[in-house]
């Protein structure tokens, strides 16, 4: 719960906010009902958002996929913004999402590492402390890392549900480091790194409850078999989850929470293992063969025969992810928990299957890492609107706070995403994301990967690495699969773009 000092500094965001609560004139199916007239705390929208964990907009037929992986997206687009050229700011969960809640490219939240943590000025500067204090405020993830950004800003969180709540197992260990228990300041991030044999006395405590888990997991394996022949799904940490008990659970929690609230929720699938229930076990061996592309920086030469054997098994995963999806819509319309809801669909990052790579724990920042989706209905929204101007997850933040009533920070980097607000768009807008792992957060960087969309083209820049590596600048109307670099055909115009990327990773720090 809010601690009475943070209480305090959302009471005082909202004095100092706009006092109009209206909702955005340009966005098409906001009802009378968001006018500029005061309200009550009913009449202002309901706000939740599903982040989907490593789910590529490339591998979604939504997005024009050749294997039907997400119908049920596809039934959803149908009353909302499809945003079809959606970025993440980075290639896995730490950079993507913390750009996500703070609308700040990594650069300036500086959480670019594993378990990495915003700064001390982002912590107090996040999607729950800039909602106006009238939202009831919830979170829940699957995923450890997305937890350590929920525990840094639990301060602005009403509600706080742990990651146990929906484990299988029972307590996680991970609830109990990414807790209050421990400051958040470079140190807990330590000890966050150290996992299970970090504290003094852990390593027997460890010991027991590892083999307890064990056990536990033999039986709920045994029991679900027939469901999960392959696994049940688990995350890094040794969790096992089952997507269906999170579906019915927030469908429980949208009956509960006092209105208006603004729920995050970041879900484990389909990040890997890929482990999707029997039905959709392969649904598409369907003989498919991508052809190879070329192996360029970072391929660790992993053959085509495995990069199209992780790719079915992904996809299979990621119908399995899109069936429950479109359960939870459907007990959301039924039990009317979208008459006054909007309903924002996305992910952290994308997935990889090409130039010798599978993951997205790399550094590269291709197209099918970087390409998420968005997906925004708003209350009594029966229309589907496509927007194709290029956009940011550091538009989300932004955005929220709009439609929320909110005047938008300055500060803040991203912009209300287009089809959502009045005005003329940017054509010419740059996108950017960036990968660090390899660099301190506290000293400039010094090693990374960026990237750089501006109207057709795409920059990739290396930067700081042992083997020096050229420069990819690719034609994304032309050549989507990124395959032929024009780097040196184009060489001006990559030199021009090589500049403005070293000009904003000049404002970090």
């Amino acid at each position: 719960m809010k601690q009475e000092n943070q209480i305090s500094r959302r009471d005082f965001v909202k004095m100092m906010g706009a006092a109009s609560i209206s909702l955005l004139a340009g966005a098409h199916h906001l009802t009378s009902q968001y006018s500029d007239a005061p309200q009550d705390n009913h009449s202002r929208p309901n706000i939740l958002i599903l982040v989907f964990d490593t789910l590529s907009a490339r591998h979604m037929s939504l997005h024009g996929y050749p294997r039907p992986t997400t119908p049920n997206m596809e039934r959803f687009a149908d009353r909302a913004y499809v945003y079809q050229n959606h970025y993440a700011a980075g290639n896995f969960t730490s950079p993507g999402t913390a750009s996500i809640l703070t609308g700040a490219y990594p650069w300036q939240h500086r959480a670019i590492n594993l378990n990495g943590i915003v700064t001390r000025e982002y912590q107090n500067q996040n999607i729950f402390s800039l909602i106006d204090s009238s939202y009831h405020t919830a979170t829940y993830t699957h995923n450890p890392l997305a937890a350590i950004f929920l525990n840094q800003f639990m301060g602005d969180i009403d509600h706080y549900h742990p990651m146990s709540e929906l484990s299988l197992t029972g307590e996680v260990y991970a609830d109990r480091v990414a807790s209050n228990q421990f400051p958040t300041t470079f140190w807990s991030e330590t000890m966050l790194r150290g996992t299970d044999h970090f504290l003094p006395g852990s390593l027997l405590l460890s010991t027991i409850e590892n083999g307890m888990r064990n056990l536990q997991v033999e039986s709920i394996e045994a029991r679900l078999h027939s469901r999960f022949p392959n696994g049940i799904p688990y995350n890094f940490k040794g969790m096992h989850l089952l997507l269906e008990d999170a579906m019915d659970w927030i469908n429980e929690q949208a009956k509960t929470y006092p209105q208006p609230y603004l729920a995050y929720y970041h879900l484990w699938p389909p990040h890997d293992p890929y482990l999707p229930s029997a039905d959709y076990i392969d649904i598409f061996n369907d003989g498919r063969y991508w052809p190879e592309k070329p192996e360029l920086a970072f391929s660790l030469g992993e053959p085509g025969i495995k990069l199209n054997r992780s790719r079915q098994q992904y996809d299979e995963y990621l119908a399995y992810v899109d069936h429950e999806f479109g359960r939870l819509v459907d007990m959301l319309d039924k039990d009317g928990n979208l008459e006054n809801t909007i309903v924002i669909v996305t992910s952290d990052h994308g997935e990889l299957f090409e130039r010798g790579l599978v993951g997205h724990l790399n550094s590269t920042l291709y197209q099918d890492l970087l390409m998420v989706p968005l997906m925004i209905s708003i209350p009594g929204q029966d229309e589907r609107f496509d927007i194709f101007e290029p956009t940011s997850c550091t538009d989300l933040l932004p955005t929220i706070l709009s439609l929320s009533g909110r005047e938008v920070p300055a500060f803040l980097q991203g912009d209300v995403l287009p089809g959502l607000k009045s005005g003329e768009t940017q054509e010419e807008r740059s996108i950017y994301a960036m990968e660090a792992k390899l660099s301190s957060k506290q000293d400039p960087t010094r090693i990374c990967t960026l990237a750089m969309i501006k109207g057709r083209y795409k920059l990739i820049k290396y930067m700081g690495y042992e083997k020096d590596l050229d420069d990819e600048l690719y034609d994304l109307t032309n050549d989507p699969e990124e395959m032929e670099n024009l780097a040196f055909e184009k060489k001006r115009l990559a030199e021009e773009m090589g500049a403005e990327l070293r000009l904003k990773l000049a404002q970090e720090l």
